[in-house]
């Protein structure tokens, strides 16, 4: 039997060997590649410089220049950057995704313990969850595969798994006043509410430790992104739609974290002193030059109707006799005591030429050379 059990564990440590020198080979080999790829752009590249180089000295002038080929240097970043995620997920594939060896034990003893006190131990191992709750369970530091448990009732082992609960019920979460700059330039303060849920509540209790925290930094990073492409008229005017964009653009982001946002809104916007007195003149200015426009219309459109109505007056002499008896009848409503003597229109218009017209030419002419009268010869007197 001791022969059987060493030869058990001696052929288990060759395996692991085995596999950990394939994990090793397969590393380096995947290393060696992304060089030599490296490597080669790199070739290329010093080709490239010394081909034009020899074209300048072909010429017979000197010429320096510096050349930067950008598609070269962003595809060199990327090809880095999948080369280290390649890396870590190899890192990460060589961990037992499941429970080792002592861990099985223990999930065993802890098992039997359960069955053997059976009546008494189920109901420390049994745990209700709400129907807006779930529950993540943790056996021995790991997550166990699956989905989150509840709602309703389910088993864990006391002496080995803790478990977690997470409400998926909308949250809301107010964002304190931060500045902002506007595309024209103006600076603002603005403050702003969220409101999210957890979707995936393994994924959000393994990726954030604090939530609020991550949310309200994100939510000020991705409104000043936003309205730095936005004027200070469209924030004011546009504010549903810019509330819609800066809900998509955390939606994409938090996701990931297994968080849905719901809505976000924007509540208040703060001006400086000196904004808010230039924006006061300016409509202090506005609403001047709409009074004097208003005023300019009135005035036409009085003018026009009074036209008219002369219009119509000396066309109906009937509406002119209306006319001149609802003045007097005004003018007795304001001065009851007054007599006035009401004369026809004809009687007027007779009345009106002899007093009113003016001297003729022939009469100045006789009153202005009239001469003086010559007297008389006198007779002479007795005396003489």
């Amino acid at each position: 039997m001791r022969t059987d059990k060493r030869s058990r564990s001696t052929s288990r440590e060759s395996q692991r060997r085995r596999r950990e020198s394939l994990t090793t080979q397969s590393k380096r080999e995947k290393r060696e590649s992304s060089r030599e790829a490296s490597k080669g752009k790199g070739d290329t590249k010093q080709e490239k410089a010394k081909e034009l180089k020899s074209t300048a000295g072909a010429d017979g002038r000197v010429h320096t220049c510096t050349v930067v080929d950008v598609d070269d240097v962003v595809s060199d970043e990327e090809m880095e950057a999948m080369a280290l995620l390649d890396s870590e997920r190899q890192e990460e594939g060589l961990k037992s995704p499941g429970l080792g060896i002592c861990e099985w034990l223990l999930t065993i003893l802890s098992f039997l313990f359960v069955i053997m006190t059976f009546p008494i131990s189920i109901w420390f191992c049994m745990k209700v969850v709400r129907e807006y709750e779930r529950a993540i369970v943790f056996r021995l530091g790991h997550l166990l595969p699956g989905r989150a448990r509840g709602p309703g009732l389910f088993f864990f082992l006391p002496c080995l798994d803790t478990y977690h609960k997470v409400d998926l019920r909308l949250k809301t979460l107010e964002i304190p006043f931060h500045q902002v700059v506007t595309k024209d330039m103006v600076t603002l303060e603005i403050d702003a509410v969220c409101y999210y849920r957890l979707e995936n509540a393994s994924l959000l209790l393994t990726t954030l430790t604090s939530i609020s925290s991550a949310i309200q930094l994100l939510v000020q990073t991705t409104t000043k992104r936003l309205l730095a492409h936005r004027a200070f008229s469209e924030l004011l005017l546009d504010r549903k739609t810019i509330s819609q964009e800066i809900k998509v653009a955390l939606d994409a982001v938090t996701g990931c974290w297994g968080i849905k946002v719901e809505r976000t809104e924007i509540n208040n916007v703060q001006l400086p002193a000196e904004v808010q007195q230039s924006l006061a003149v300016e409509a202090e200015a506005q609403r001047q030059a709409k009074v004097r426009v208003i005023a300019a219309e009135g005035e036409k459109a009085a003018s026009e109707s009074l036209r008219m109505a002369a219009e119509i007056l000396s066309s109906v002499p009937a509406a002119a006799q209306l006319r001149y008896l609802h003045a007097l009848h005004s003018l007795t409503a304001e001065k009851p005591t007054a007599f006035i003597l009401p004369l026809p229109l004809d009687a007027m218009n007779l009345i009106s030429p002899a007093t009113h017209s003016p001297p003729t030419v022939t009469s100045l002419l006789t009153d202005a050379t009239k001469l003086p009268e010559i007297p008389k010869d006198k007779k002479d007197s007795p005396m003489l």
